[in-house]
């Protein structure tokens, strides 16, 4: 038995950029349908659109970083600052919305063209069922058959019931996708441009520092903790948010039972990496999620007959009594000039309160042992009741895996 090498059928940045421009092309005048005005007139003259409306198309595209729509579209460009902009026509936006759509699609097809020629180049090898189901080293990253895709893209894929570090040294390209890993923890302390989390389940993914944007699919049961410019989530469920992000988390498909909450971790090197990709921790816009589309009632998959239609679900926020900070092992990094010691991204009040409270009932906790009046003997039956709850419960939460599997390397 054997089986082709199944990376090359994963997308790249490129096929992902084609398969969004082209829905896009597909629905922009459905979308701009339902962000116009009416107004009187006849035909496409009767819908219009303000820059304040036109500003909302933010969410699903933008040129340069620092550039906003208006300010690239060239019937807004010019405004008077001191003037409300005229309304503009949504077939003038549509058409101009296309021209660039079609040019952008033209530059990523060239790529994704150059792409599959250098596959064509790449051995085509088989590989024999014994040594596909061979188990790779830990936190060791499988072999890509298609050389050019791998200089652009670092894959962490397939892991299960392990832990998984990835460094800066050890991120090739500019872009992390997170694949099919289930019941493991993934740390991924490095500066990136682009992060993939996709069908994942009772995972903790943590992503340092990503620049672009994060896009989160077909998750269950995941904890995500990611400081990044945006994110956007889409068909998971009963996953949690740790999100330190400088625009609205983008919720977009079938989701159920999903939780947000501040960002809640750091290492040495964070501050270094959010200066290198652009992020700014005094941004968090971490609970104002914006939930994009209804749900596909026709999928008897997921809804039964007889629902009716409704708005596609939201996130809920975690409560501040269920909040804690996640630490993260530093047993791997170098010497830092000036390390980050504490969370880059300011906590909100209520839960910087919540915080506050669990850290002054462990002091008191501290004091009270220190001040016991006990006997050699009874000190040493109190550390071993100590050592052995603390067993129990690596054990039960499944973190003695981690001391197991990142200490053995």
């Amino acid at each position: 038995l054997v089986r082709s090498n199944s990376r090359r059928f994963i997308p790249s940045q490129a096929d992902e950029e084609i398969h969004q421009l082209s829905y896009l092309q597909k629905h922009m005048a459905n979308i701009l349908t339902l962000l116009a005005d009416s107004v009187e007139g006849e035909g496409d003259d009767s819908l219009v659109l303000t820059m304040e409306t036109f500003e909302h198309l933010g969410f699903l595209v933008h040129f340069s970083e620092g550039t906003s729509l208006s300010q690239a579209a060239t019937f807004f460009a010019n405004s008077d600052p001191d003037m409300p902009a005229a309304p503009v026509s949504a077939a003038q936006v549509h058409d101009w919305i296309l021209q660039n759509i079609v040019s952008s699609l033209e530059f990523y097809t060239e790529k994704s063209t150059a792409k599959e020629g250098s596959q064509q180049i790449a051995s085509d090898l088989d590989v024999t069922m014994a040594d596909a189901n061979t188990s790779h080293p830990r936190n060791s990253t499988p072999t890509v058959a298609n050389p050019a895709f791998h200089r652009n893209s670092t894959f962490v894929e397939g892991f299960s019931k392990t832990s998984v570090v990835k460094h800066a040294s050890d991120v090739k390209g500019n872009s992390v996708k997170v694949l099919n890993c289930h019941d493991s923890v993934i740390y991924i302390l490095a500066p990136v441009k682009y992060a993939t989390v996709y069908g994942c389940s009772d995972t903790t993914v943590v992503l340092g520092a990503v620049g672009k944007v994060i896009k989160v699919e077909h998750c269950e049961r995941v904890h995500i903790i990611a400081a990044a410019k945006r994110i956007c989530i889409a068909n998971c469920r009963e996953c949690i948010f740790y999100l330190g992000v400088n625009h609205q988390p983008l919720i977009v498909g079938d989701n159920h039972k999903l939780h947000i909450a501040p960002f809640n971790t750091y290492y040495p090197r964070l501050g270094e990496h959010l200066t290198q990709v652009g992020v700014d921790p005094s941004t968090n816009k971490w609970d104002q999620p914006f939930v994009l589309g209804v749900v596909d009632l026709h999928d008897s998959l997921s809804h039964p007959a007889g629902v009716s239609d409704v708005q596609a679900e939201s996130a809920t926020c975690v409560d501040p009594d269920l909040f804690t900070n996640f630490l993260i092992p530093n047993w791997f990094e170098d010497e830092v000039q000036e390390p980050t010691k504490c969370n880059p991204f300011p906590l909100p009040e209520i839960y910087q309160a919540s915080q506050s409270k669990k850290q002054a009932v462990l002091e008191d906790s501290k004091k009270t042992i220190r001040e016991l009046q006990l006997d050699e003997n009874r000190k040493k039956e109190l550390a071993s009741a100590l050592h052995s709850q603390f067993k129990d419960w690596l054990y039960a939460t499944g973190n003695i895996r981690q001391l197991y599997c990142l200490q053995g390397d």
